[in-house]
């Protein structure tokens, strides 16, 4: 997770949620709402998860009666003809019976979430943290030689911020009404050279045209604190247009196709697809950079929980790695313990899965490169 994405939807920051403990604690839960599932298995399994972490902690007093509570509210807000719009929805329920418990929830268009429910004293951040770096906002360009479209992506949605089209100019082509030459080659001469001109302005216009929007994208990037921009279209388009780009700000070339007319739905398709890989290479180059800086004598990396803890204290952090689907006990034990210590000491932190997951599994499950 980047810093200055800590802001959630609805305006709370992650460390006024880290600070929040109500009395009997709270239900974290994270749902994957598939609304073309006829049977409804993803609310099947919201009940069953929302049962599987209620039962255990039920004490048949206060406590009991606030965490149920707590359940009903978050399987009726799914259990309504009309569902949240989010595909990806997690939401901090406090256990409390009372009509004035608070919730809150958040929600983004991502796919691939699992729905699970646990509880505890506090939030578990964990899947919050997952989703505000899945869906970090990045910039998208749609290249043409003559139009360019900025668009802003966050969370599984796409907002366009500009239209560009460039203004070319055109030679005044209109046949001469006089004689016929009496030197033929010559004139043809002429007329081939000034096509040759009208040519080259144009292409120094597009050139032009390219660099300029290049540059206003990359005033955009950092004023929208954009991770990264990807780019779609011609690749020697997209070289002209990065060369206006400042460094920190260079355009990743995500497709050779031009996107311009296409649908906006499509457009989003492609784009969904193009974050997900460029969000796995960079976790996968990250865990490298952590364990190559660990296998190095002074290098800035440290792996497995020991190390990684000793690092955190000593605020030496600057981005946590951990296994978000874990199977360790101690360091499921200790997931909420680490992700505050790294909050409070302004690390980023990201939760992987998968192969990057596996990647550091060999190393207890947790991977940090260091400051210093």
């Amino acid at each position: 997770m980047e810093s200055g994405a800590t802001a959630l939807p609805s305006g709370l920051t992650i460390e006024e949620l880290l600070d929040w403990r109500p009395e009997f604690g709270v239900l974290t839960v994270c749902v994957g709402v598939d609304p073309g599932d006829r049977g409804e298995g993803w609310l099947i399994e919201l009940r069953n998860q929302l049962n599987a972490a209620v039962e255990p902690a039920d004490d048949g007093h206060d406590r009991g009666r606030g965490l149920r509570a707590a359940a009903q509210r978050a399987l009726d807000r799914f259990d309504e003809e009309a569902l949240p719009s989010g595909r990806c929805q997690i939401g901090f329920c406090e256990a409390s019976d009372d009509r004035r418990a608070r919730d809150i929830w958040s929600e983004a268009q991502l796919d691939g979430f699992r729905t699970s429910a646990s509880y505890g004293d506090r939030a578990r951040l964990t899947p919050l943290l997952k989703l505000l770096d899945e869906g970090a906002a990045i910039g998208v360009v749609a290249v043409s030689a003559e139009r360019i479209h900025l668009y802003g992506w966050k969370l599984g949605s796409l907002e366009l911020v500009h239209d560009w089209e460039a203004e070319m100019y055109s030679l005044d082509w209109r046949e001469r009404k006089a004689g016929k030459p009496s030197d033929v080659a010559r004139t043809q001469g002429a007329a081939s050279s000034g096509r040759d001109q009208y040519d080259q302005r144009l292409e120094h216009n597009r050139a032009r045209f390219l660099k300029e929007t290049g540059r206003l994208t990359a005033d955009e990037a950092r004023n929208r604190n954009w991770r990264r921009v990807i780019g779609f279209g011609d690749p020697e388009n997209l070289r002209q247009f990065d060369e206006g780009a400042e460094k920190g700000a260079e355009v990743e070339l995500a497709e050779a196709v031009d996107v311009i007319s296409e649908d906006r739905g499509k457009l989003l398709e492609r784009v969904n697809a193009a974050v997900a890989d460029g969000n796995r290479r960079r976790e996968l180059a990250l865990i490298e950079r952590a364990v190559e800086g660990a296998r190095t004598p002074g290098g800035h990396g440290a792996l497995g929980l020991i190390d990684v803890q000793s690092s955190l204290n000593e605020g030496r952090v600057e981005h946590l790695l951990f296994d978000a689907d874990t199977q360790d006990s101690q360091l499921a034990d200790l997931e909420d313990e680490i992700i505050e210590r790294a909050l409070r000491t302004s690390a980023l932190i990201t939760p992987v899965e998968g192969e990057a997951a596996e990647s550091i599994r060999e190393h207890g499950g947790v991977a940090a490169v260091l400051r210093y």
